[in-house]
Order: C-alpha cells, then sequence, then structure tokens
C-alpha cells in the first residue's frame, strides 16, 4: 500500500460528478499544465521552444462493443511536454495538496489530478526537472496515483538526460467512461483541444502541439493560424466589468455557437440559434460562407468556473415571470451580478454590430414571410400580433410554414402569459393616489386590450374558418349528391349529446343560426325535451329537438322580476336531399312547442322558474332549398311571409317560427361577419 495524498481521493471524485459528456474534460487539464509548465520555464529561460505531445493508445481488443462509434475506446493517453517538470517546489506545495492554491493566479482550483482520477484510474508521472536552486543537475522523480492505492512514490534520482521532459501516463479508464471515449477520433481528439485551448493560440502564447496516433501526428499549430481564422474582436462591459469576445471561424462545426471561457480555456458552449434565431444559418460574406464560434472572456467568468471547470455558476434570476421566488431580477437597474442572459445579449449585441447588413437581409425575409403567412387562412389567427425586429429575430432564417406556426403560437402564448402576469402585479399594488391610481388604470386597461386583441383575432378567425367550412360541405354535397346524415352537419354547429354543462361558448358555433345564442345559458342538442334541466321531471315529452336554447338575459339575472324564464329558442335542422312535407313540419313544430312550455321550469339554484302565455318562444327551421320550396306555398296560406333574406316567417302571439335554408344560413351568417373580417383583413 502506498503514501496517500492526505485527503479524500473518492470524496473529490464523487463531488467533481462529472459525466460521460466531460470524458475529455481531464485530458484538456493535462494539456493545459503542459503549457502551464512551459510558460513557468520559459519565464527563466525565453529561449525555450515549448513543445507538447499527446500520444493516443487504444484498445484494439474491443472492437466488437464499439463498432457503432466507428473507433476502438481509449485505453491509454500519454502527454509529453518540456516545460518546468515537478520540481521540490510543484510536487510538494502543488500535487500533495488538495485545493492547493500554487497555481490560483492561473485559475489553478488544485483539483485537477483528481478530475483526471474521475475517469482514468491511474496517472503515471516521470518528470526530469531542475530545481530552482544554482543546482545545474537534473533530477527524475517517478511517481504513481491510483483510485485504489493511493500516491505510490519514489526517491528523485540524478537524470541521464540533459534535457526537461514531463510524461503523464493515464490509463485503466473508467468503465463508465469507455464507450464515451469511441466517439472521439484522433481529429476529433485534436479539434476539442484546439477549441478548448485557442485563446492560447489567439494570444500567441500556445506551445507546438501534436496528437499523436499509430505514428501519425496532426500539428495544431499548423491547422491554426489567427489571421486565418478570426474574424473579429469585440471589447466592451457588462455592468462594470471588462469582456472580450473573439468571433473565430470553424467550418468543422453544424452551428454557430459561443463559448464560455475562464483562465485562457473553454468551459462550456452554447448554440446561437438557441438565443439568436435569426442566426442559425451559415454567413455568408465576400464569397464565402462558415459558421461562427464566439470565445467569451473576462476575468469575471475567471471567478465564476466551478472546480471541475465544466460549468460558469450563474446566480438565478426572475426573468420572463419564471423563478418568481428570486429577488434577482434581470430589468434592475440597481443590480450588480452578472446572469446568463447579460452574455446571452452581449453575444447578440456583439452580432448585430458586426453583421447588421446580413440580419437586416434577414429579418426583411422574414418579415415578407410572416405577413404573407399571416394573410393565409393558416395564418388567421396570428393576425393581431405585432411583428417588430425582437420578434423577428426570434424565428430561424431557415424557417418552413410549419416551424413559422409554431414559432407565433409559442409567442402568442407567452405574450398572453405576460400580459395575465402583468395585470395581476398591477391589480395587486397599492395606489392611493389619484395621479398612481390614473396611472394604474390607463396600464390595465392597455394591457386587458392587447389581450382582447389576441383572442379577438383567434375568435375571428374561427368563425372565418367555421363558414367555409359550411360552404365547402354544402358544395361538396351537391356536387356529389351524396348527403350525409344530419349528425355530420350537427356536429360542425354543436356537439351532438352536449348542453351547457359539458360545452364552452367559445366550443360551440350557434352564432351560425343567430349570434345572441354565442352566450347561451341552458342548450341541449339531441337530448328528449324532458331531459332538458328547465323542464326535468317536468314533462312526459320524449321528442329530441336539434338545438334547445333557454334565453335567460344577464343584465338582468337568470330571471324576470316574476321569475319567468325570458324566452325560449328552438332549432331543427334537417338533412339535405330529405322530402318534406308542410303537415310534417307542422307538427314537429307545434309537439316541440308544446313540450317545451309544458311544466315548470327549475332554474341552476332548483327553484321553481315558471314560463307564462306571453313568454316568447323562436322556431327556427333549417333546410335544402327543395325542403324550402316544396313548404313555401302551403307556409304562406298558413300565415309565414316570405322575407328579403330568402326565409318564411310567422309572428303569431308570443311565437315566432322562421324556416330558412342552408344557404340562407350561410350568407347570413357571412354578412353577420363581415365587418369583423375586413377589420382583420381576411375577407
Amino acid at each position: 500500500m502506498g503514501t496517500n495524498i492526505n485527503t479524500d481521493i473518492e470524496g473529490i471524485i464523487r463531488e467533481l460528478n462529472l459525466s460521460e459528456t466531460d470524458v475529455l474534460f481531464p485530458f484538456f487539464e493535462a494539456v493545459v499544465n503542459s503549457i502551464q509548465s512551459i510558460h513557468e520555464i520559459q519565464k527563466m529561460d525565453n529561449s525555450v521552444q515549448g513543445e507538447v505531445s499527446i500520444f493516443i493508445e487504444r484498445d484494439r481488443q474491443e472492437l466488437n462493443l464499439f463498432e457503432k462509434e466507428g473507433n476502438y475506446p481509449i485505453k491509454s493517453i500519454k502527454i509529453v511536454d518540456n516545460g518546468i517538470g515537478f520540481n521540490s517546489s510543484n510536487y510538494h506545495d502543488g500535487f500533495l495538496k488538495a485545493h492547493s492554491t500554487k497555481k490560483q493566479n492561473l485559475g489553478g482550483k488544485g483539483l485537477g489530478r483528481f478530475t483526471m482520477l474521475s475517469v482514468f484510474n491511474s496517472i503515471k508521472i516521470k518528470s526530469i526537472y531542475k530545481e530552482l536552486s544554482s543546482d545545474e543537475c537534473l533530477w527524475l522523480r517517478s511517481f504513481e496515483l491510483s483510485r485504489k492505492n493511493g500516491l505510490i512514490p519514489n526517491d528523485p534520482v540524478l537524470a541521464k538526460t540533459q534535457k526537461n521532459t514531463t510524461e503523464i501516463t493515464l490509463s485503466d479508464i473508467n468503465d463508465k467512461f469507455k464507450q464515451a471515449t469511441a466517439k472521439y477520433s484522433q481529429e476529433n481528439i485534436a479539434d476539442n483541444i484546439l477549441e478548448h485551448c485557442l485563446l492560447y493560440y489567439l494570444g500567441d502564447k500556445a506551445p507546438l502541439i501534436r496528437v499523436v496516433e499509430d505514428d501519425e501526428a496532426i500539428n495544431l499549430t499548423q491547422q491554426f493560424s489567427p489571421s486565418d481564422f478570426v474574424k473579429h474582436k469585440i471589447e466592451d462591459k457588462i455592468l462594470k466589468y471588462d469582456f472580450i469576445c473573439y468571433f473565430v471561424k470553424n467550418d468543422k462545426l453544424k452551428a454557430h455557437e459561443y463559448l464560455l471561457c475562464a483562465h485562457n480555456r473553454k468551459v462550456r458552449g452554447k448554440r446561437i440559434d438557441k438565443i439568436f434565431p435569426i442566426f442559425t444559418s451559415k454567413i455568408v460574406n465576400e464569397g464565402e460562407d462558415c459558421w461562427l464560434q464566439i470565445y467569451v472572456v473576462s476575468d469575471y467568468l475567471d471567478g465564476k468556473v466551478n472546480m471541475s471547470r465544466n460549468e460558469i455558476v450563474f446566480p438565478k434570476i426572475q426573468d420572463d415571470f419564471e423563478n418568481e421566488d428570486c429577488s434577482l431580477k434581470f430589468d434592475d437597474e440597481h443590480r450588480t451580478v452578472i446572469v446568463e442572459k447579460d452574455i446571452d445579449t452581449f453575444v447578440i449585441k456583439g452580432l448585430e454590430n458586426k453583421y447588421q447588413e446580413i440580419i437586416e437581409k434577414r429579418r426583411n425575409y422574414l418579415r415578407c414571410m410572416v405577413n404573407n403567412y399571416m394573410n393565409s387562412d393558416d395564418g388567421l389567427e396570428y393576425r393581431t400580433l405585432n411583428i417588430d425586429n425582437d420578434f423577428l429575430a426570434t424565428i430561424p432564417d431557415t424557417a418552413d410554414d410549419k416551424k413559422l406556426d409554431d414559432v407565433l403560437h409559442e409567442h402568442q402564448y407567452k405574450k398572453r402569459k405576460e400580459i395575465l402576469k402583468k395585470r395581476e402585479r398591477l391589480l395587486k399594488k397599492d395606489f392611493s393616489r389619484r395621479k398612481d391610481y390614473q396611472s394604474l388604470l390607463s396600464d390595465v386597461v392597455s394591457l386587458i386590450t392587447k389581450e382582447g386583441n389576441l383572442k379577438l383575432g383567434q375568435y375571428v378567425a374561427h368563425r372565418k374558418t367555421i363558414i367555409e367550412l359550411l360552404d365547402k360541405y354544402l358544395d361538396w354535397c351537391e356536387e356529389n349528391n351524396n348527403y350525409a346524415e344530419e349528425a355530420t352537419l350537427h356536429n360542425l354547429i354543436f356537439a351532438m349529446g352536449g348542453s351547457h354543462e359539458n360545452t364552452p361558448y367559445d366550443s360551440h358555433n350557434l352564432w351560425l343560426l343567430d349570434d345572441r345564442l354565442a352566450f347561451h345559458r341552458y342548450i341541449y342538442s339531441d337530448k328528449a325535451v324532458s331531459k332538458h334541466k328547465p323542464k326535468k321531471g317536468k314533462t312526459n315529452s320524449r321528442l329530441e329537438t336539434d338545438l334547445v336554447i333557454y334565453d335567460v338575459p344577464y343584465t338582468y339575472g337568470e330571471k324576470t322580476d316574476y321569475d319567468e324564464v325570458a324566452s325560449a329558442v328552438i332549432f331543427e335542422f334537417k338533412r339535405p336531399d330529405r322530402p318534406l312535407t308542410y303537415d310534417e313540419f307542422s307538427k314537429q313544430m307545434g309537439t316541440q312547442i308544446e313540450a317545451v312550455n309544458e311544466g315548470k321550469v327549475i332554474d341552476k339554484n332548483g327553484k321553481h322558474v315558471t314560463t307564462s302565455e306571453s313568454t316568447p318562444i323562436f322556431f327556427y327551421y333549417v333546410c335544402d332549398i327543395n325542403a324550402y320550396n316544396s313548404l313555401k306555398s302551403r307556409a304562406k296560406i298558413e300565415g309565414f311571409r316570405e322575407t328579403p333574406y330568402k326565409s318564411l316567417m310567422r309572428l303569431v302571439e308570443n311565437i315566432y317560427v322562421e324556416i330558412m335554408t342552408y344557404q340562407t344560413l350561410l350568407v347570413n351568417s357571412r354578412r353577420r361577419n363581415k365587418a369583423f373580417f375586413k377589420k382583420l383583413g381576411i375577407e
């Protein structure tokens, strides 16, 4: 058993909690340590040409297990550099101390070797170095650190070579990470090192780095030249902190992204199309198209990186009416802490500054696309939305109609939610002064109007669609000489077996018949009259009417001053192409009116409400043109008069009867709603 580092290795590894997606992080840490070690020796001897070589060895016995990944899993990785090495100071004051502060000024957390042990069970180190004293001798220090045995040291001995060299070998990979390593080819690993350490290249501080596998080497220094890849550099402040953005061309990406960086290395990335969808496709500029990778750098981020170096810790914030339990608000002008949305905004501002012409072209294209979609039948419900530049920026510039509808629907939902939340907040405020009250009233009315416009636009668009469906249904019936049963047409207007108890006003289409029925109190559809709530238990009639509506005016409550039902409205729909006689019609009308008039009415509280002899009863009979013509002659003899709207009507005392065709129903409903359609631009 070897000598342990004075700490709980397994406890720290659990605290780091690396996932399979972080499998390369320990490797990155080793490479960064090599770069820093080279920088340290160059401070003493600026003639040193830094070199880092990474050797990848794969487990070639397990391809059958990882064939779908296309590579063998990694067996070991060896990192060799010519940095300062593990001299006594670096070994005793750095390596042997958990949470060492030796490299704090470089962002060191003192946990790099524990990060490596999270993925690899063994770390073997051989380091040839000079002590910081005047001694010119080089020493060899070799030791091993493993999860099983802890630290296994060896005393330093005189080296047989006169060249600083440190080898770190990571081996015996944890089974949890084995498959994850098979996803990375030599080229993938080289690209990830370059991405992780790009800031060293941008600052001209990177040594020569090679990635070697099967005697083939990839030279990162030859792969990247800042002048060829760096498009722009932006410096600005977020609150009181300085930030820098490097815009780098990266043709190996599949989407634009920005990277949060700390201490000259990448921490994590974020796709730009998630925060700025209009910037989804490649940029085309000066004859070349490319993807952008934006590196965000700041001392502020250096201080916010977590122990594992895979996350920047931002505070939670109350934004867009989420996380309302948080006291921190994004729009608080006195806020002194930076949140992730600030970084998003900073990146978007940089894009708008450097790619203004490209973004404006995309806005114009999307504006035309949105307008065309809103002018189509599919986009009717979105007509009332305000299409400004902020909204256009939320639409991917690659969007098709389906994606556009999804974006509009989400925007509509967010706006409605935003309006409701603002209204609730405003109404909870204490405005005791008249001036403040008037301000509150103005704000609330404005918000309610916006909310109402959204809902009204949807409702009017819904009416337009229903009218067109009815029109097409009737055309189809006539062209094919094939009329469906009453249920088909009936369900277009009102669900069969439905009543006011299970059908809200905006889920039926009774306004086709009469706008007074849009807000109903009692509606019954194809139920026996004896089952109707106002007549329940008060009549023996089993005759089913298509629709019965008992109209109780809301203005004066549910009853008249004499506890009487204000009026009763009955509709009867007849299937087109059904032969009808006036006697049949008259019998149905009389029986249904008589059934409705029988017994006492019971209101929603169970109290009796009577119907008087003068209670108005409206009876509407809807049929096709052939049935209408067969009824017309006899109806006129029986006292009906033909109206200018192609219907037959008769008023006898308190009973109003009207016979109309489906075409009349269609034309009249379209005429009544024409002003709304015109206002919304959907005539």
